[in-house]
């Protein structure tokens, strides 16, 4: 296994978490879009803790999220508002480098520098939403049961299931990852110890986490039940294969830079035959398959498969220093990746920190620039008032939205999904508007918008 974490770096690996602590501050910039939006609406109506964790019965209510939202304040900064983002995003980085410590000492940093640069994680370690918090229990998990599997340590039963508490609360695609880590360690334990004691072992190990899993299911129901709505979707498409391939070239290219890296790190982990590589199989591969094959709703976003991430990442750290001693050949195709990674990584996180998903701040920025003492807007679609009515309190302005396009407002607010067309020109009740500011994401999330004002 290596010469364990005595000899890690760690100042090294400490210096990395700072870089990526300042990424995730530079990329958390800019106004809350249409998710972030509505978890920050939802958190200022509910007004208390048992509001967020029994009222809202929403899929875009991240819990452990939204109750971060409710306490700082609807008029807090952005920054603000996706701290807890920030925080659990920058710490996911010094666990994942422990996991690679326990092979070599080079494949910490390699772990520290990945989970770093990772545009994906950047993006989600940026947002007033639960992927981060999420993952940060996901890779802490991944941490206890690897550290039992190696060291023969004490059971990791209760850190299980503390993570499984807090990675469900956070986001609820932390089943995806339990579910994989059962099977992970099922296996692990089947070929060590025979089919019998493998499967006892593995129920001694998840069976807190599974009742807190189900505990967290019952309430969730039974808040759904005595809803007058149920349980609502802010979006649910249903499955299409072009698009669950589309969330998969997203996942991996916004992961690791260039998507078909996969295929050669994939074969480095292979060769390095470590146990990680079963974790990476189950997620990367098995989960998104057997997504595809239920046909889920929203398999078409590559944030329900967020849990690939890690393993594949970890994996490609262990893998990079193990196939750099092997020899020329191996070293060439280790530098390849390394090279490719880092400079389409770079480039895509220059990308996010300069886009800023679009920016919808700027529209509240343009408002009070052209209308100090405050405007009225009116919007095309209802579901848009969240990011006016966030970005005006984060900026404290004085911002009125019309209830009505007639008689016209003296600004109209447009909001699209993806490539749909703005109006062009935007005619209301006869009155002509101008556009006066715009933004458009480059990334995994974000929202297109147009700023038009009345003609006079």
């Amino acid at each position: 296994m290596g010469t364990g974490t005595r000899d890690t770096p760690w100042a090294i690996v400490a210096i990395i978490t700072l870089v990526g602590l300042l990424l995730r501050c530079l990329a958390a910039r800019g106004g809350l879009w249409l998710d972030e939006a509505w978890s920050a609406i939802f958190a200022y109506d509910s007004a208390t803790p048992g509001g967020v964790l029994f009222r809202i019965n929403h899929d875009n209510n991240h819990h452990l999220n939204t109750l971060w939202l409710q306490w700082v304040g609807a008029d807090a900064s952005p920054m603000l508002q996706r701290t807890l983002s920030i925080v659990s995003g920058t710490a996911t980085i010094p666990v994942a480098a422990a996991i690679a410590a326990r092979r070599r000492p080079t494949a910490a940093i390699v772990a520290a520098l990945a989970f770093t640069l990772s545009p994906f994680l950047l993006i989600y370690g940026t947002e007033a939403r639960g992927y981060a918090p999420m993952l940060f229990a996901f890779v802490v998990a991944i941490a206890s049961i690897d550290r039992w599997l190696t060291e023969e340590t004490a059971s990791p039963a209760t850190a299980l299931a503390l993570a499984a508490l807090l990675g469900c609360l956070a986001q609820a695609t932390m089943v995806f990852g339990l579910v994989a880590l059962g099977l992970w360690v099922l296996l692990d334990r089947t070929r060590a110890l025979g089919p019998g004691r493998g499967v006892a072992a593995t129920l001694r190990v998840f069976a807190p986490a599974a009742a807190v899993v189900l505990l967290l299911v019952a309430l969730a129901w039974s808040a759904a039940a005595n809803s007058p709505t149920g349980f609502q979707f802010g979006n649910r498409e249903p499955h299409d294969w072009d698009k669950w391939g589309q969330a998969l070239d997203q996942l991996w290219g916004w992961s690791l830079g260039v998507p078909l890296l996969l295929l050669p790190i994939a074969l480095l982990a292979r060769v390095a035959r470590d146990r990680l590589w079963t974790l990476a199989l189950l997620t990367a591969l098995l989960l998104p398959l057997t997504i595809g094959l239920l046909a889920l709703p929203n398999s078409g976003g590559a944030r329900y498969y967020a849990v690939a991430v890690p393993p594949v990442l970890l994996c490609a750290a262990i893998a990079l220093p193990n196939a750099w001693a092997r020899g020329l050949g191996w070293r060439s195709l280790a530098v390849v990746i390394v090279v490719a990674f880092s400079a389409s990584t770079a480039l895509r996180d220059a990308q996010v920190i300069t886009n800023l998903r679009g920016d919808p701040g700027r529209v509240v920025a343009t408002l009070a620039r052209v209308a100090p003492q405050g405007a009225s807007v009116s919007v095309d679609h209802s579901r848009s008032t969240a990011i006016l009515t966030a970005a005006a309190r984060s900026q404290h302005y004085a911002l009125t939205l019309a209830d009505n396009p007639c008689p016209p407002a003296c600004f109209h607010f447009v909001e699209r999904d993806g490539d749909a067309p703005f109006p062009a020109p935007l005619i209301l009740c006869g009155r002509r508007y101008r556009e006066i500011a715009r933004g458009d994401p480059a990334g995994l999330s974000g929202t297109h918008w147009r700023l038009y004002a009345a003609l006079r």
